[in-house]
């Protein structure tokens, strides 16, 4: 396996991102999640950019957290990004929504862009954009992406766990059932549904600061230096404050399925009762990248990817670990614009 990548080529845009307006199109409008596209006045030409769909992690993170990432992606790709509802928006009647239906919109987005489609899994999104890609590829017929880009994603919360991994794998799923979900009070769309309450992750990210002012990880210098492209009109961490309420059904099955059964890495997952197995992966070529001193999703987790997946080339596949980069580093901020975007970049154009 390429445990490093070759230096990366000069991005090919000379100018900060922010500096080129992008306009966002709606293709398609769920309940629980939108397809949109960005366009851009950048420097390539759309025919020579690659197509990309970023799949927003559905962690209660709100999606203009990445603005970063996408102002960038959106100048250098056609870009496309599948984001997520705040569920207290959606209607109860409109069902639950668990791991396999949010499996199910990376599916449907993917073969909404046909050939050709350079998938990249952000933080908890790696997983079903994985599993997705390894579905597809036992398929004949739907369209496989042409890569898969993971980045900070907890494919294995057990290699090298943090102390959120510990404390979901340290606790059964009754108990957060029990301690961690609610419903959706009266006066929103999504009255009665139960959720992973806003409220309740505040209180989660509360510990998590908390525990970064004493250990100076990668929040701690964005609060005394917001260094992201536009701290005046998108700031750090009102954004990261700015949280959605998460399904219910979606929290628990990552809860089961992820920390508890492992079950993608033990070759167990299913999807409707289809077996996911990633041992079928072989034409997607496989980037992952991971921060050294990630506490969300410790060195090792997104790497491991690579041993899911033997069938694709060495020729093909590519790792670059970040020692110095803590989780929100990965995609916001100068070491997302100087160290990561670059490798994504030429990745993603060697496939042009």
């Amino acid at each position: 396996m390429e445990e490093s990548m070759p230096e990366p080529l000069p991005s090919p845009r000379d100018r900060p991102a922010s500096q080129d307006a992008f306009t966002e199109e709606v293709l398609r409008d769920g309940a629980f999640a939108r397809l949109m596209r960005f366009h851009t006045g950048g420097d390539l030409a759309p025919a020579s950019r690659p197509r990309a769909l970023l799949v927003a992690p559905l962690s209660g993170v709100n999606p203009r957290l990445m603005y970063d990432m996408v102002a960038d992606l959106a100048g250098e790709t056609d870009l496309h990004l599948l984001e997520w509802r705040d569920a207290a928006e959606v209607p109860a009647a409109c069902g639950g929504f668990g791991l396999a239906h949010c499996l199910s919109q990376v599916l449907e987005a993917i073969q909404d862009l046909g050939e050709e489609v350079d998938l990249i899994g952000l933080c908890q999104s790696a997983l079903p954009a994985l599993a997705a890609t390894a579905l597809l590829a036992s398929s004949r017929t739907l369209h496989k992406p042409r890569s898969l880009v993971l980045i900070g994603g907890k494919i294995d919360p057990r290699t090298n766990p943090t102390p959120g991994d510990r404390f979901a794998t340290g606790h059964s799923l009754d108990w957060f059932r029990q301690n961690a979900i609610t419903a959706v009070g009266p006066g929103r769309p999504g009255a009665g549904r139960p959720v992973y309450a806003r409220a309740t992750q505040e209180k989660v990210l509360w510990s998590y600061l908390n525990r970064h002012l004493a250990d100076g990880c990668d929040i701690l210098a964005k609060m005394l230096h917001d260094d992201g492209l536009d701290p005046a009109e998108h700031p750090f961490l009102p954004s990261l404050g700015a949280l959605i309420d998460v399904p219910a059904e979606f929290f628990l099955d990552v809860i089961g399925t992820v920390y508890h059964a492992r079950a993608l890495p033990q070759g167990r997952m299913t999807w409707f009762d289809l077996p996911v197995d990633t041992s079928a992966v072989r034409d997607t070529a496989l980037l992952t990248i991971e921060g050294g001193r990630d506490d969300i999703a410790g060195p090792g987790q997104c790497r491991v990817a690579h041993d899911l997946c033997p069938g694709i080339p060495q020729d093909r596949r590519g790792h670059r670990l970040l020692p110095g980069a803590g989780h929100f580093d990965l995609f916001h901020g100068t070491v997302w614009r100087e160290q990561v975007r670059p490798v994504v970049s030429e990745f993603l154009h060697q496939r042009l």
